[in-house]
């Protein structure tokens, strides 16, 4: 027996007209204000409680670690099982643990230590839905139209920063933050009642006795290893995510201690950086070919951007220099999904996804527990200008070794007794010339 054939959206029809994309796309919005809201309460909740950066590594370190443990093997599971139920039941439970805080704060409990004890479970149910969410988009859509796709639903994230954090500012004033923690926990509602509407297909054909999770997971290994383009493009992506992890933290803790602005102003320059990822999303849409060299470009851009916002107490050159960081990282992070989604057939795309989630995540909660030190040793102006250096120093690096091993050969005259046997080739050239890209 096999799973139902995905029946992804015809090439003709726009996506925007397509039912159940805009259904998942109005999910993952939905998700995407609930986030907002959650990291610009949270960090203000957890500093409030405790006055100490170091808290709010320590919450968002346990926060991280599910997904170092649990990400490949939930990426299996993605391969394995229905995409659509693992999204779900995600969903809910994310929903009623997110939900205790209001309700400690209603029964007038110490809400430190809530936050403390749902950090894990919830990290490890982000890992599960992550798994199945992030493999699923082929099969909605099609590849043809992958790059498209992935540009309409940052655009919806971004929409949802942008509405977050001003709305989250309101909240917190009004409510305080565990209460806009209580709405976080209904927007994961919302995310599964769209699952639950979503008719087509989230997975394409498939046995429905698939070989040990052993042996899946060693394919998907095996697979990463052997595409010289995916694996390093992985490993440039976790040497980046492991100096961006704690920037949210460091930025709240830059602007409240540091500049002392307010909570309104802090929600005004997340939405102004979402408003850039936007702008990085359509100009993301318009690449027809995934390219290392924009991706790195993107980043740099975006960390320029940073180190600028380190060294200011200016609120207008802060929001300008935001908004180009929210461009240059959403050009840079969409680019790089869309690349590793077309090269990785559906039957691994969920190990392969969560492979490289794993890598790109596994150091970060000794990332943002480094990031909670630094922010009690030095400063949250000091912590976001290393970040940011860091993140060029590792682009331009990473582009000069594309450069430098992408170049033509010097000709070697061939033995002439010796026959050459060529080496196929792909059918996009500008992948052909990155496959040439070792670590």
């Amino acid at each position: 027996m096999t799973t139902p054939a995905s029946t992804a959206t015809p090439a003709g029809r726009n996506l925007l007209r397509d039912r159940d994309f805009l259904l998942f796309a109005g999910g993952q919005g939905a998700s995407a204000l609930g986030d907002a809201l959650s990291k610009t309460a949270l960090p203000l909740l957890v500093l409030a409680l405790t006055g100490s950066g170091l808290h709010m590594g320590l919450i968002a370190m346990l926060s991280a670690l599910p997904m170092m443990l649990l990400g490949v093997p939930a990426g299996a599971w993605a391969d394995r099982f229905d995409r659509r139920r693992m999204m779900l039941w995600s969903d809910v439970g994310r929903a009623l643990l997110v939900a205790a805080v209001p309700l400690a704060a209603v029964l007038g409990l110490p809400m430190l230590p809530v936050l403390y004890a749902i950090a894990v479970p919830v990290g490890a149910l982000y890992a599960v839905f992550e798994a199945a969410c992030l493999s699923c988009v082929p099969s909605l859509v099609g590849r043809e139209r992958l790059g498209e796709a992935n540009s309409l639903l940052s655009i919806g994230n971004a929409l949802g920063y942008i509405a977050g954090p001003a709305l989250a500012g309101v909240l917190v004033t009004g409510i305080g933050g565990a209460g806009t923690l209580g709405v976080d926990a209904l927007t994961f509602a919302v995310s599964a009642l769209t699952l639950m509407l979503i008719r087509r297909p989230l997975q394409t054909a498939r046995e429905q006795t698939p070989a040990p999770m052993r042996r899946q997971v060693l394919e998907g290994f095996r697979f990463i290893a052997g595409h010289r383009l995916l694996r390093a493009a992985l490993l440039y992506w976790a040497a980046i995510t492991f100096f961006t992890s704690p920037i949210i933290i460091c930025a709240t803790y830059f602007i409240r201690e540091d500049l002392g602005w307010s909570p309104g102003v802090l929600g005004s320059i997340i939405a102004v950086y979402a408003v850039g990822a936007i702008a990085g999303a359509v100009l993301a849409s318009r690449i027809k070919e995934a390219s290392v060299a924009v991706m790195c470009a993107g980043t740099v851009l975006g960390s320029v951007a940073l180190l600028v916002l380190s060294g200011t107490a200016s609120l207008p050159l802060a929001l300008g220099v935001v908004l180009l960081a929210g461009g240059g990282e959403s050009l840079s992070a969409i680019l790089y999904s869309t690349l590793r989604a077309r090269l990785t057939p559906d039957e691994l795309l969920g190990r392969v996804t969560t492979t490289a989630q794993v890598a790109a995540f596994s150091l970060r909660p000794l990332s943002v527990l480094v990031a909670g030190i630094a922010l009690e040793a030095t400063s949250g102006s000091m912590t976001l200008a290393v970040i940011a250096l860091s993140c060029i120093a590792i682009s331009v690096a990473f582009a000069s070794r594309i450069r430098r091993l992408s170049a033509p050969p010097e000709p070697v005259t061939p033995e002439p007794t010796t026959p050459v046997t060529p080496e196929p080739t792909l059918t996009r050239p500008a992948i052909l010339k990155a496959e040439e890209v070792a670590p």
